[in-house]
């Protein structure tokens, strides 16, 4: 009879004593938390105060005016000729410190020889400064007047972080014949890891429309995609591991852009949906452009395994943070600025949904926003 209470209270009393002595102690960090929905809405994202902020981007102060043209003083000029020689030569430095600041202007140019083409990566960052223009002129209504440079993507490093690739198909036993599982990454180090990128490649590759998958039929207008695929089991999978990779790429949860009581509608949504949706659209248009062609000049060993050069979703450039590193946000490179869009909408987004005018809206880069529909701030709890 006493055997049978003394046994399970010793161990009980050991099992306290373990958990007391062995387990570490858990601590929470203090916690940030900003409310981006309506009074008591419940929106909120949660920030750890601890946190680091990303490096500072290296700055490098305007030059004078005048002078002679880029052009006119170097040879093999296919994309600034037009600045003055000291603006470009002010732009080479910063695209240095913020792309290749361990191997300085040889990661790009031959040594001895800096007109010379025979370089890969030369034509590379051309077609990375025709991209970096083309958002800074056409598509201001997601990255606002702040814009993006180099830095904002590169962070002082010759690749990005953050890249994707195309998913390589699975193929039995692996692949299975019944169902048809994803391609989790079943090697991955990390959460973000494990999940395919068959989405990426679905919605910022090929700009499919996430269409009608959560209840509701989509008030927008895609410009490739006139109508939305109908409801779909996989289809609405693809789309939750999309606003997943969104997630974890801005660092926020899902009230960051929707309302909890009503995913679907658009009505009762923030407007940093709003901007979500242009971010998709934007990131679109640099895969398919200019990210996707880079293959037939990258380095075999920079390729995916399905021969693809790497492409950018949204924690590309924003790195865990609703707002990128880098910018104009203090100091204007305007060789980084496009010609202006030609005809009324910037961008094929904008032309598509002229009723909406968080699409529509055009600020200049590097100038304070004239308008009042700047990415809504949220309010901090107390």
């Amino acid at each position: 009879m006493i055997r049978d209470w003394i046994l399970p209270g010793a161990a009980a009393v050991f099992a306290v004593v373990s958990g007391v002595t062995l387990i570490p102690k858990w601590s929470l960090p203090p916690i940030l938390s900003t409310d981006y929905g309506p009074a008591a809405g419940e929106m909120v994202v949660f920030k750890d105060s601890r946190a680091e902020p990303n490096p500072a981007q290296p700055e490098f102060l305007p030059v004078a005016a005048g002078g002679p043209s880029a052009s006119a003083a170097y040879q093999n000029v296919k994309v600034l000729g037009t600045v003055s020689k000291a603006e470009f030569d002010r732009t080479m430095a910063a695209m240095t410190a913020w792309v290749s600041p361990d191997k300085g202007c040889a990661f790009c140019h031959q040594a001895g020889e800096p007109y010379s083409a025979d370089n890969p990566r030369k034509e590379i960052a051309r077609q990375m400064l025709v991209m970096t223009r083309t958002v800074n002129a056409n598509w201001t209504n997601h990255v606002g007047s702040q814009g993006i440079t180099c830095f904002s993507c590169h962070a002082g490093k010759n690749l990005p972080d953050s890249r994707w690739f195309v998913d390589a198909p699975l193929v039995p036993p692996e692949g299975g014949i019944v169902g048809k599982p994803q391609p989790w990454n079943t090697k991955a180090k990390t959460i973000r890891e494990f999940f395919p990128t068959r989405p990426n490649r679905m919605f910022l590759l090929e700009g499919k429309g996430i269409g009608k998958t959560q209840q509701a039929q989509h008030p927008l207008v895609h410009p490739e995609v006139p109508e939305s695929p109908q409801h779909d089991r996989d289809y609405a999978e693809q789309v939750y591991i999309l606003m997943m990779q969104m997630s974890d790429g801005l660092g926020v949860n899902c009230t960051y852009c929707h309302n909890s009581r009503a995913l679907f509608d658009w009505s009762q949504s923030p407007p940093n949906r709003l901007n979500g949706y242009s971010g998709i659209a934007m990131t679109t248009m640099m895969n398919q452009n200019y990210l996707a062609k880079l293959a037939p000049l990258t380095e075999t060993k920079l390729l995916g395994k399905m021969g693809d050069s790497a492409k950018a979703d949204c924690k590309t450039c924003h790195q865990g943070q609703e707002k990128p590193t880098g910018g104009m946000i203090n100091v204007y490179y305007p060789a980084l600025i496009g010609p202006p869009p030609e005809g009324p909408y910037a961008n094929p987004l904008a032309a598509a949904n002229p009723a909406i005018p968080q699409f529509t809206r055009h600020p200049k880069v590097g100038y304070p926003a004239t308008d009042t529909l700047v990415q809504y701030e949220g309010e901090p709890q107390r």
